[in-house]
């Protein structure tokens, strides 16, 4: 009686098992669709009902916990937004390519770097989610691009290095310092006066 109750034990296990490598496979994405999904799942299945009938011992509850939890990380760590989102990044670069380019045409000398920061700024202010990575690293694009394209003669004399470090470095300083500014604005206003 008992070889029989660890059997379907082990039947249901390996049922959830196949069920949430399904879930799992097309959350990512990776279905095949068809015959090659089925096939694969009735070779899985029919070796997991071999190895069922030889062994008849259960799984400890705390490995399946542990590899749940490591499934999720996984997930978590492959998930589009997790550390660096592309379209936040081009979101920026327009938006700090806009920005650079009303600020150099209304004000003369430092209207670039007031463009970027006023840009960054905003966009602290605004935005719920932390997206320094995306930020800065569009504000460095921008710096950089616009340090070239408005000293092209400098950049083809032989100092294209120099004009470059300059441009991402006047980039990051001014996304950076305008983006913290904007989220410490924010966080001030959204918190709650005890």
């Amino acid at each position: 009686m008992s070889d029989r109750s660890d059997e379907v034990t082990e039947s249901r296990d390996t049922e959830d098992l196949l069920e949430e490598t399904d879930r799992l496979l097309s959350d990512a994405g990776l279905e095949s669709g068809g015959d090659e999904s089925s096939a694969s799942a009735d070779r899985l299945s029919d070796t997991s009902a071999d190895l069922s009938t030889e062994s008849t011992h259960e799984i400890p509850s705390d490995d399946t916990k542990t590899d749940s939890s490591r499934l999720e990380g996984v997930r978590s760590w492959l998930s589009a937004d997790s550390y660096f989102s592309p379209r936040a990044f081009f979101a920026f670069v327009l938006l700090i390519g806009a920005g650079l380019l009303a600020g150099g045409t209304t004000i003369p000398i430092a209207g670039r770097i007031i463009g970027i920061l006023g840009v960054a700024f905003a966009v602290g202010l605004l935005t719920s989610r932390r997206r320094y990575l995306e930020l800065t690293a569009a504000g460095t694009t921008v710096g950089g691009m616009s340090a070239v394209a408005s000293n092209a003669f400098l950049a083809a004399a032989g100092s294209f290095q120099t004009v470059v470090a300059v441009g991402v470095a006047v980039g990051l300083v001014a996304s950076l310092v305008g983006y913290y500014f904007g989220r410490d604005l924010r966080n001030g206003l959204t918190r709650e006066i005890p």
